[in-house]
């Protein structure tokens, strides 16, 4: 078993090998539900969103154990806690799919058994934690440190966290996930941070509000990451402000639109350039089921009636629907004091 206790010797580890090897045996012995799936690439016409569609295999055998269901207005019960806790698949991994079985102590880098693409990998806490509950500073920096280890290779990965009953997570134990973009895949991220220089948000600055892409139907907050820091301290410190800013604006967000706090939910995403947060509103629109990815462009299906679901409404009305509509100022909308 691999272990691994510092930043440092993460960043000389040979992640990208690792992973492959692991995802590549556990393959071979059957130890994952995974076949190639087709994929569709297009334009959406209402956003202008670079897209993919796939009907992946694994999502129709990917149990889904949380302590209560999207729209439900059920409270989170100890009882609920404790089932969850009984069916848990992290606490336990496969050692065929675990990728590091000690990673700083208290975590582990292990494979998605359902997996929507080849090397989709899981940062999962060793204790159970909620998966309700915010990144800790440490764990934005492992995010981070991943992937500029990972996108050194020609592939280039993204890592997201879904938070909250209507973000579309199917399981209840904290976890963060990695996977890759498929080749040549422009994200409308880039496009956002790569003119704009890094800076700290502020409301009081009207150059330092987050970016945002005004041809799309859903809000949404992106701010550049830098190319370096200082030391370790520096990073964590640097990641958490950020995290926090785009959190308070999730926060703010549903004050504005009087939605319930127990409903608190949004993706969060993060390249090595950039992170996003997303507030969401609803996990489904017409039996679609959304995470992260579709706001990464990326739409994944069961079958072929939902695909045809997808394809008919585009993905601008669905990511509007699930998120929260894209108003034209939300790039200048300043906070005030009565704001969180």
């Amino acid at each position: 078993m691999v272990t691994v206790n510092t930043i440092q010797e993460l960043c000389s580890l040979e992640l990208a090998s690792l992973v492959k090897s692991t995802f590549q045996k556990a393959l071979q012995n059957g130890q994952l539900v995974f076949s190639p799936s087709k994929h569709e690439h297009y334009t959406d016409p209402q956003t202008g969103m670079e897209c993919e569609l796939m009907v992946v295999e694994g999502l129709r055998k990917r149990p889904i154990n949380r302590p209560t269901q999207p729209g439900s207005d059920e409270k989170i019960s100890s009882d609920k806690i404790e089932q969850v806790k009984a069916k848990n698949p992290f606490m336990k991994p496969e050692p065929e799919l675990t990728v590091i079985d000690t990673l700083l102590h208290d975590y582990r880098l292990i494979l998605n058994k359902f997996p929507n693409t080849e090397e989709h990998f899981l940062m999962v806490t060793k204790d159970f934690i909620q998966q309700d509950t915010l990144l800790q500073p440490v764990e934005l920096e492992l995010m981070l440190t991943i992937l500029r280890k990972l996108n050194n290779s020609d592939d280039k990965f993204f890592a997201f966290f879904n938070s909250g009953p209507e973000s579309g997570y199917s399981q209840f134990h904290k976890h963060i996930q990695f996977m890759k973009l498929p080749p040549g895949f422009h994200v409308y991220q880039n496009s956002l941070v790569e003119n704009s220089d890094f800076y700290i948000p502020t409301e009081t600055s009207e150059s330092k509000k987050p970016l945002v892409n005004k041809n799309l139907t859903f809000k949404h907050f992106v701010l550049k990451l830098p190319k370096t820091f200082a030391s370790e301290e520096e990073q964590q410190s640097t990641l958490a402000l950020m995290y926090m800013y785009l959190f308070k604006r999730v926060l703010n967000v549903f004050r504005e639109y009087e939605v319930d706090s127990s409903k608190l939910s949004y993706n969060f995403l993060m390249m090595d350039n950039w992170m996003m947060i997303i507030p969401r509103r609803n996990a489904f629109f017409d039996g679609i089921w959304q995470n992260s990815l579709g706001f990464m462009g990326l739409f994944t299906t069961k079958d072929e009636t939902v695909k045809s679901k997808i394809l008919h409404h585009g993905a601008g009305t669905i990511l509007r629907e699930c998120g929260f509509e894209l108003d034209p100022t939300d790039d200048s909308h300043k906070y005030d004091e009565y704001s969180y």
